[in-house]
């Protein structure tokens, strides 16, 4: 079992990982014991990662029974070579898998190149939607826009778009959210090292404990 690596990508030798033991028949949560992650990150991969593969002996396109559960794809199926599947081989491909991750990081890293012309076409049709009574997300994903609901949300509240915020029903019902303040250390505390500085709540005064005042309190309050 490697390390565990949890909130980490998947690199391209986790990958080849997953497609040998797909090829062994090893279940998702062994797989991810092996590396370290979550049965549903495993299974998010492969789902996410399959690509149709048709040989000689597919000659239809509807889709096999065995591929509504787990390992939802054919890599370790024992008819996958054989003349007696003629369904469309569902595969998890590492190199292809591994591809298709970089091109979508690639991408959200970039963003989502916008000139003047999309900007109005995507702000009319959201004005639209929104007289219409529908919601961004819904209009976001009816007409396949190249901006999230966050992102539309974001521009309305700037004014960038012609309607406001009081023309969304739900968005006008939102409080506003509780931020807690942070606590401000000055630059000359941060430097104190051999004390211990204990800030009152209320009071923003220092109040200085040595090191070796502390742990004689703790050694006698063992004893």
């Amino acid at each position: 079992m490697k390390n565990e690596t949890k909130n980490k990508h998947l690199t391209s030798l986790d990958r080849i990982d997953i497609e040998e033991c797909l090829a062994k028949g090893i279940s998702f949560k062994d797989i991810a014991k092996r590396l370290g992650k979550s049965a549903t990150t495993i299974s998010r991969e492969v789902k996410r990662h399959t690509c149709p593969h048709k040989n000689s002996y597919s000659v239809k396109d509807e889709i096999c029974l065995l591929l509504l559960k787990a390992p939802f794809v054919c890599n370790g199926c024992a008819k996958r070579s054989r003349s007696n599947c003629p369904y469309t081989r569902q595969l998890y491909l590492a190199k292809r898998a591994q591809s298709e991750y970089e091109t979508l990081l690639s991408e959200a890293r970039n963003g989502t190149p916008l000139n003047k012309q999309s900007f109005y076409d995507t702000e009319k049709i959201i004005a639209t939607a929104v007289g219409n009574g529908q919601h961004i997300y819904h209009a976001v994903q009816t007409h396949k826009l190249p901006v999230s609901a966050a992102t539309v949300y974001r521009h309305i509240k700037k004014g960038y778009y012609t309607i406001s915020p009081i023309d969304l029903p739900r968005a006008v019902k939102f409080k506003p959210r509780h931020t807690k303040e942070a606590l401000f250390v000055p630059s000359w505390a941060k430097k104190v090292a051999p004390t211990r500085i204990i800030w009152r709540s209320r009071r923003r005064v220092p109040m200085f404990q040595p090191f070796s005042l502390i742990r004689l309190s703790a050694g006698s309050a063992g004893r």
